[in-house]
């Protein structure tokens, strides 16, 4: 069977109701009685069809039928559409009255039918005669049609509608064709019945709009594409060309004035939103800009664009928008956009609304438009929102000539650009620096050069560049030592130091790369940073070095970039001053156009909230620099972000739980920065202590001692080595050996001054030490330990404390030690060290407990199970929390009732604060602790660390 057109075969699909609807009117009209009927419809949905279905039904026969299509050229001609209409219009009186007198000469003896298509550019005087025609025509045989595009804009749009609701007029609405009609028409189109998920998915694209339907059949047709199921892909290939093609011809038909108003709002940013709405939201799209860019008054530019609900549907009106702009030629659109600049700048609109237009521009011709666009790419740097300003500063960048203009557009273009193409910012970067011939400028270059290849992983680049520029910048002010000079070279030396904390091939010259800074940095703020680091490598002072460090980054406030800040919170953290240690790394981490990735500084955050002892903090920001690090869009690695997960899973759920993710660092996660080594080392000698191979801790420990002489760091504060080696010496019966490990880290320790150095110290030397000294050595540790925020530290000295007690026979000041150690580790979300420390509690105070003892043997997860099951959390929001099956959270509560002897859920809070378990008949019964659990500690939300310190193990 030869396919045929949508259009084709009497009526048209899915109008069937409304087709009956005015036969209806037609048949009743013949009693003598004058009809009106309104069709309305948006564009597209058949009313031309409807008509011409109407003409040609068998029901009409013996009628005359007279009909006219009114268009926009005709609205304002008096009278045209009923001299069209009738065939003798020159007999038309030219007053108010007697149009039914040319009617029914027009129509003889017999019924008549007027029909008018697209009413709603007819002329309003036609119009109020078709209006009063039904009562001056009383007992002519006369139906009156009006299609009427229901949101048009002619001038008689006021009188339509009163005409609608108006006695004795019918109105028929044109809604979208239903699925059963869609299928309707594709089946005459094809000529073969369709597959029903054809149907749906041409149902779908076009809304049920037939105009669509008809453009889109028509095409694939064309193609040759069956109405199949399996060629609903080819639907969508056809869609997008149908639906330009229908706008297109929208367009082409419009009168010049109306095309001038579509493409200045295109211009100007119109989407489809009215215009009195869009200028109350601040839209540069209003009726008066566009008026006045397209040479008409705002009230035709209103009228103009408010009637665009009746454009057949196209989807997102952005789509409108996109049609209009394709179609404008690209001088007139230039043109356009250049006008279009001018006048909102002129209205002093936002600078941002203003460089939209400039920034398609082939070229910049006036001085003002540089400034608009510097603007625009300020506010987008001051909003957060460094992206938006790249567009701008590339611009810019094209159109500077003068060398100290072009250094600081590119400056500001590489820090726009740090955060989503490092790589691009590292290109404009080093075109700088071979464009700059000023020292000065050179070396401004040279360090956002270096700062910036550390971030994308390339120290060594990063060093060669510094240390030219600092070579070049060092002979340039040989003469002039100004302030400006002396702030250059504190950026500098600065970031030589950043870049050597990066280079891996530099760790056994680290300490020498630190000194070689210090002893030429110039006196005053601009040495400042320099010297806090040098006494950090050398263990000096750690008072002074956090002073030194503070006043750095205060010298410059705001200034002050982001990799400097974690230079200086580098130096805190080591002296122990966590409230300096937040408050700048909160800056850097807060800094959105900074160059350290974020995953790092979360990594170094989960660090030190693990030292808070804030575990479940920890985790969720060692999980977060996880996940960053491993995001497509990242092009860098660290070894950091894998250490700070394995280490909190070793803390909530052991070394099998830590193994695999340690077992995931390769020789390319090392190379980020030179104390990732270490830092991995660290994790990996603690997780092989938890699973008792002395021997792989103790080599790993060494490792990361010998790594920390070779690079010359001989401060104690760098790394816990001494500890993790100390108590795998102790553990294989070396003790000798461990004694004086542990003595020879003391005075270090005691020079350095901190209470967490000294009180690690003390802890290292107590595990190495027996009896007597032992305990001392172990009290002295807790006391220094006790007045420090490292809870989980503070945890393990008073474990050790209460073991050493428990075996010299005080089993109250045992039991005492025990429970701070157990209450401690179990708000800190510590379950490792929680079962390890009720295993030590079950056997002290003269005899195991039955509760203490069954407690130590729950596993690391079962404790976590069951302490947030005993909080209240249901066994879905365990699972959540924890990352477990509901089927496996039931099961290891199931194995915790049965290990603790408990009916159910309701005894666990007792149970696991531990109210069964009593001293000896022979000691003392200390308070029993509260039932309930309190929240984790609360950890400032800026806490954050460029690298990752150590944890003590014992």
């Amino acid at each position: 069977m030869r396919p045929r057109s949508p259009s084709a075969g009497g009526r048209p699909a899915g109008r069937h109701a409304e087709l009956a609807a005015l036969v209806q009117a037609a048949e009743e009209a013949r009693t003598g009685t004058a009809r009106r009927v309104v069709v309305r419809g948006a564009a597209g949905t058949g009313k031309t069809s409807l008509l011409r279905a109407l003409r040609r039904d068998p029901r009409l026969r013996g009628a005359t039928v007279l009909d006219t299509v009114c268009e926009e050229r005709h609205s304002q001609e008096e009278h045209g559409a009923l001299r069209r209409l009738l065939p003798d219009a020159e007999r038309l009186p030219s007053g108010g009255s007697g149009t039914w007198q040319a009617v029914a000469d027009a129509i003889g003896r017999g019924p008549g039918v007027l029909v008018v298509d697209d009413a709603q550019w007819c002329d309003e005087r036609s119009l109020r005669r078709l209006e009063r025609l039904p009562r001056e025509a009383e007992g002519l045989p006369l139906l009156i049609v009006l299609a009427w595009g229901a949101h048009g804009t002619g001038s008689a749009r006021a009188a339509l509608g009163t005409l609608v609701r108006q006695p004795g007029t019918r109105l028929v609405t044109l809604e979208a064709l239903r699925e059963a009609a869609v299928g309707e028409v594709v089946g005459r189109t094809f000529g073969t019945p369709p597959d029903p998920a054809f149907v749906r998915r041409c149902a779908a694209l076009t809304g049920g709009n037939p105009l669509l339907l008809r453009h889109l059949l028509v095409r694939l047709r064309r193609r040759g594409t069956p109405p199949a199921g399996d060629a609903v892909g080819h639907a969508d290939e056809g869609w997008h060309e149908a639906r330009t093609a229908v706008v297109r011809a929208h367009l082409g038909r419009l009168p010049e004035e109306r095309r001038r108003v579509l493409r200045a709002a295109a211009v100007l940013g119109w989407t489809g939103t009215p215009p009195p709405a869009a200028a109350a939201d601040g839209h540069p799209a209003t009726p008066e800009r566009v008026g006045a860019l397209a040479g008409v008054s705002a009230w035709q530019a209103s009228e103009i664009l408010g009637g665009y609900g009746d454009v057949p549907p196209i989807g997102e009106p952005e789509s409108l928008r996109a049609i209009v702009l394709a179609t404008t030629p690209p001088e007139e659109l230039t043109d356009l956009r250049t006008r279009a600049a001018r006048l909102l700048n002129d209205e002093g609109c936002p600078a941002h609304d203003v460089a939209a237009h400039l920034l398609f521009l082939p070229r910049l011709t006036e001085a003002w438009m540089l400034g608009v666009l510097r603007d625009a790419a300020e506010q987008a740097r001051w909003s957060g929102a460094p992206a938006e300003a790249v567009p701008c500063l590339r611009l810019l960048l094209a159109h500077e000539r003068e060398e100290h203009g072009r250094v600081r557009t590119g400056l500001e273009l590489a820090a726009a650009l740090v955060t989503t193409d490092p790589s691009a910012a590292l290109d404009v970067l080093e075109r700088l620096l071979h464009e700059t011939a000023d020292a000065r400028l050179h070396a401004l270059a040279a360090v956002q050069f270096g700062t910036t290849a550390v971030a994308t992983g390339n120290p060594s680049a990063a060093f060669d560049v510094l240390s030219h520029a600092r070579r070049t910048l060092g002979e340039a002010s040989a003469s002039d030592t100004g302030p400006a000079d002396r702030e250059l070279g504190r950026r500098a030396e600065a970031a030589l130091l950043f870049a050597a904390l990066h280079d891996r091939p530099a760790s056994e010259a680290l300490g020498t790369r630190v000194r070689d800074a210090a002893a030429r940095a110039p006196d005053g703020a601009a040495g400042l940073l320099p010297r806090a680091l040098l006494g950090a490598v050398e263990g000096t002072s750690a008072r002074t070095v956090a002073d030194l460090a503070d006043r750095a980054v205060r010298a410059g406030e705001t200034e002050v970039p982001d990799w400097m800040r974690v230079q200086a919170a580098l130096v805190c953290y080591l002296a122990d001053e966590p409230g300096m240690t937040l408050e700048m790394l909160g800056r850097a981490l807060a800094d959105s156009a900074g160059c350290v990735p974020r995953w790092a500084l979360l990594a170094a955050r989960s660090t030190v909230r693990h030292r808070l002892g804030d575990i479940p903090a920890a985790t969720a920001d060692a999980r977060a620099a996880l996940e960053g690090m491993r995001h497509p869009g990242q092009r860098t690695c660290s070894a950091s972000p894998l250490a700070a997960w394995a280490r909190v899973q070793l803390e909530r759920f052991g070394p099998d739980a830590a193994k695999p993710v340690l077992d995931q660092v390769t020789e390319r996660h090392l190379q980020y920065s030179v104390l990732d080594e270490p830092y991995y080392l660290t994790v990996r000698a603690q997780e092989r202590l938890h699973r008792g191979d002395l021997e792989g801790a103790l080599a790993h420990a060494r490792a990361c001692g010998r790594w920390l002489d070779d690079a010359g760091l001989t401060n104690p504060a760098w790394g816990p080595w001494r500890s993790l080696a100390v108590t795998a010496l102790t553990g294989l019966g070396r003790t000798g050996e461990a004694a004086e490990l542990a003595d020879a880290g003391l005075e270090p320790a005691r020079r350095w001054g901190t209470r967490h150095a000294v009180g690690l110290a003390l802890l290292t030397a107590g595990i190495a030490a027996t009896g007597d000294r032992r305990v001392a050595l172990l009290e002295q540790a807790v006391h220094e330990l006790s007045r420090t925020q490292a809870r989980l530290d503070r945890a393990r000295a008073h474990m050790l404390l209460g073991s050493a007690l428990a075996r010299r026979g005080d089993a109250e000041g045992a039991y005492r030690r025990l429970w701070d150690a157990y209450e401690t580790a179990r708000h800190c979300g510590s379950s490792a060290l929680t079962a390890k420390t009720l295993g030590v509690l079950a056997t002290a105070g003269g005899g195991a407990r039955r509760t203490a003892g069954a407690l130590a043997r729950l596993s690391p997860t079962e404790w976590q199970v069951a302490g947030s099951a005993a909080r209240g959390a249901s066994n879905r929001e365990i699972a959540e929390t924890l990352f477990l099956g509901r089927r496996t959270v039931e099961m290891h509560l199931t194995s915790v009732y049965r290990k603790l002897g408990l009916a159910g859920r309701a005894g666990l809070p007792g149970a696991l604060a531990l109210r069964t378990v009593r001293p000896g008949p022979s000691t003392a019964r200390p308070a029993s602790p509260p039932a309930s659990s309190p929240a984790s500690p609360s950890s400032p939300s800026s806490l954050s660390v460029y690298r990752s310190p150590y944890q003590a193990t014992t």
